[in-house]
């Protein structure tokens, strides 16, 4: 039997960089038609998207193809009729049309919405993937070693992952599109397991072997719990489809493989209060609302700093600083002698971005509070937040932001309810979208 299979998880892990080349460490001052003049924020960052994981590869132990070369000695060794399942040729696709329609459809797309419009790729996001293929089975004749029948099916598998939970499922689909000749009587069982096995326990999307015909789909789904025996673990999910017809004998099952990126990783250390599992090869993002100081803050530093840090496809990522004792000290060597309360500001606060648990706050990269852009974000005019520059916004990497005390602290716990509901761990990367 073949068995599908997920490759070894990998932990992306950033490492912080250190200040850009040609930096003044010093600071300086801002041109003089720059200090003091207020500027519009506006949205920073991509909203999180589907992304797109790699084909559904589906293989057998031996292709058909190996099969009917054997048929003769198959034949004295009194078998009939064999069959076996395989990928077709030309997979059916799907007009980029279709798919640019069905990605504006919504933002952001789920998984399953992709794979239904696009077959024979594996889709996902952190907690959800999805891939759905074609398969082709035929029926040899070991004496006349010709083909005498043959079927098409759509198979389609979610899985479902749980942030607050080691329990994750898969919801699976089979359907028969066609049969011919000798393809009678045929019956189908979908087993999905874990590798290795001790990691959870293995399902049946349905009880044994059900029959099926022509327009008909099965439908089911399987169930596993992590058993929890480390604090991080990274495993395979593996998935084997049987079909057999009336009078034959299927040697090769097909069998789907996932991409590594498809690696389930499940962990009880994210959270402090549970387990939970996640495509770690996904890398999250962060939303916050544009609705206030503090969110703005985060926005023009997006925007305006040399690294556009958590900005995907325009700056660099984010990685989490875990170590609550780094995080105060970054805070401290940033948030610095430099800021000093301006009295326009209710309850102002020093508001430092890179965030201080992250390694790319400023004390990481070795900078202090005389290093960063120094900004005011003002209250909204004309529904928007405009901002006042107070010092060093050329060519900064980290920014220094005078925001009310509840309003910087919202976005503190927006970051650490965002690490947890997410299973981000030490040094794992994420984006920022504000919006």
């Amino acid at each position: 039997m073949v068995l599908l299979a997920s490759s070894v998880l990998l932990l992306a892990a950033a490492v912080a960089c250190g200040p850009a080349e040609g930096s003044d460490s010093k600071g300086s001052e801002p041109a003089a038609a720059d200090k003091g003049a207020a500027r519009t924020v506006q949205p920073a960052g991509r909203a999180p998207q589907v992304k797109l994981a790699g084909a559904v590869d589906i293989k057998s132990v031996q292709s058909c193809d190996d099969v009917k070369a054997a048929l003769v000695a198959y034949a004295s060794k009194g078998f009939k009729h064999l069959t076996c399942l395989k990928k077709p040729a030309k997979a059916p696709s799907t007009a980029p049309s279709d798919v640019a329609k069905a990605a504006a459809s919504a933002q952001p797309m789920s998984a399953a919405a992709q794979c239904n419009v696009t077959m024979g790729q594996w889709y996902f996001t952190r907690f959800e993937a999805c891939g759905s293929a074609s398969l082709r089975y035929d029926v040899f004749d070991t004496r006349t070693r010709k083909t005498i029948g043959g079927a098409t099916f759509t198979a389609r598998q979610e899985f479902i992952l749980q942030p607050k939970s080691g329990s994750w499922k898969t919801d699976v689909s089979l359907r028969l599109d066609s049969a011919w000749g000798a393809a009678k009587g045929l019956r189908a069982a979908w087993q999905t397991a874990c590798s290795p096995a001790a990691a959870c326990g293995a399902g049946t999307a349905w009880s044994g072997a059900r029959s099926i015909g022509v327009g008909k789909t099965l439908y089911g789904g399987t169930s596993h719990a992590w058993r929890a025996g480390q604090n991080v673990q990274g495993f395979k999910a593996q998935t084997k489809v049987t079909i057999t017809g009336a009078n034959q004998i299927l040697l090769y099952p097909a069998s789907f493989e996932p991409p590594g990126k498809l690696t389930i990783r499940c962990d009880k250390i994210a959270s402090g209060t549970s387990v939970g599992c996640v495509f770690p090869s996904f890398t999250p993002t962060m939303t916050l609302p544009l609705k206030n100081r503090g969110q703005a803050n985060v926005a023009w530093s997006m925007s305006n700093l040399t690294d556009h840090w958590g900005w995907e496809g325009k700056g660099r990522p984010l990685t989490r600083e875990a170590d609550e004792s780094v995080a105060n000290a970054n805070r401290g060597k940033v948030c610095d002698s430099t800021f000093k309360k301006d009295p326009t500001v209710p309850e102002d606060s020093c508001d430092e971005f890179p965030f201080a648990a992250t390694n790319q706050s400023g004390a990481q990269l070795g900078l202090t509070g005389r290093n960063c852009a120094e900004i005011r974000p003002d209250m909204p005019s004309g529904g928007r937040y405009t901002l006042t520059y107070l010092n060093n916004t050329s060519g900064r990497r980290c920014t220094i932001g005078h925001v009310p005390n509840r309003e910087n602290g919202s976005v503190g716990g927006s970051l650490s309810t965002f690490y947890q509901n997410n299973r981000v761990l030490n040094d794992e990367k994420f984006w920022l979208s504000v919006r």
